[in-house]
């Protein structure tokens, strides 16, 4: 596993991938997925966003950040 920031771009595609959909308003990007509890969110201005803040969004969908990473490496 990595500790690497990810790009916004490749996040919000596999956001997309897993059917989650973007709640618009704010400064920051808010995403309902099916199944989860919370939303995701993270910072409009970050091209990268820090990998704590993906595992926190990961934990949010029950995803493992290996599995991440798996679908980063064939995607991104």
């Amino acid at each position: 596993m990595s500790a690497r920031p990810v790009k916004q771009k490749c996040w919000t595609a596999f956001l997309k991938e897993k059917k989650c959909h973007e709640v618009t308003g704010g400064h920051h990007n808010k995403w309902k997925c099916p199944g989860c509890h919370r939303s995701i969110i993270f910072r409009n201005s970050d091209k990268d966003i820090p990998f704590a803040h993906i595992k926190t969004n990961l934990d949010t969908m029950k995803i493992s950040p290996d599995d991440f990473w798996a679908w980063m490496a064939k995607n991104c």
